[in-house]
């Protein structure tokens, strides 16, 4: 099985400016670090970097990888990265041919490391599951305890917002007894080509986890998170 490693990438950002070209480390930009990363595991025919922006164009180009210009209209702040990834593939694989998956490594999710990828390919190259990603168990909130407040006939209302048939409603039950439950965090995404032509979704189908400590589960997007992954790798690499 043949898999595209996308790393998607804008100049834009609601939250930290120019977040995608800061420094992680060492001088090292996130985009820079997220390249290096993919070209751990990845081929660098394999390897393509999908943005609109010139200087981090040129970040990608001096080291040495594979950059796709994206239409301005695919850098907008509602551009969902399934609509970047359909632009990637209609450019390198128009036909069909080559890529079997698809891999997107957000910059912002930077503290995925080699082995959290391998693992990720070793599981969509079963043929087991139509999509693959990384999260991290939740452990002081679950579904259970979580209401919606509805106000009905003058009086605010708390409701459950799982049905009282999930059968993740366990309200009743102690921490030890109720199910783990996994958030996303950004750091894999990695689906067939086929689910993804049939649905046009990132992941579902049958997916798979890639199990990630919540300390790596950073998702970069204020100053403060940038300074606790920086810290992260400062400690641990």
């Amino acid at each position: 099985m043949r898999v595209l490693c996308l790393i998607p990438v804008r100049g834009g950002s609601k939250g930290l400016l120019r977040k995608n070209a800061l420094e992680i480390k060492e001088g090292i930009s996130l985009l820079e670090w997220t390249i290096k990363q993919a070209n751990k595991v990845f081929q660098y025919d394999d390897i393509i970097v999908s943005t609109e922006d010139l200087e981090l164009s040129n970040i990608a180009r001096n080291v040495g990888a594979r950059v796709l210009d994206r239409p301005t209209e695919l850098a907008q702040d509602e551009t969902t990265t399934a609509a970047v990834v359909e632009n990637v593939l209609q450019h390198l694989d128009p036909e069909e041919k080559i890529y079997d998956a698809i891999c997107i490594l957000q910059v912002t999710s930077a503290l995925r490391r080699k082995e959290d990828i391998l693992k990720s390919i070793k599981m969509i190259s079963s043929r087991k599951y139509d999509s693959i990603i990384s999260c991290f168990e939740l452990m002081n909130i679950h579904p259970a305890k979580q209401y919606t407040i509805n106000e009905i006939q003058g009086l605010l209302i708390a409701e459950s917002i799982l049905p009282e048939s999930h059968p993740l409603q366990q309200q009743h039950a102690n921490r030890h007894q109720r199910a783990k439950v996994y958030q996303r965090n950004g750091a894999i995404f990695l689906v067939t080509r086929k689910h993804f032509i049939k649905t046009g979704h990132l992941w579902g189908g049958c997916i798979g986890i890639i199990k990630m400590p919540f300390e790596r589960s950073i998702d970069i997007d204020t100053e403060d998170e940038l300074k606790k992954a920086r810290f992260f790798l400062e400690q641990n690499n």
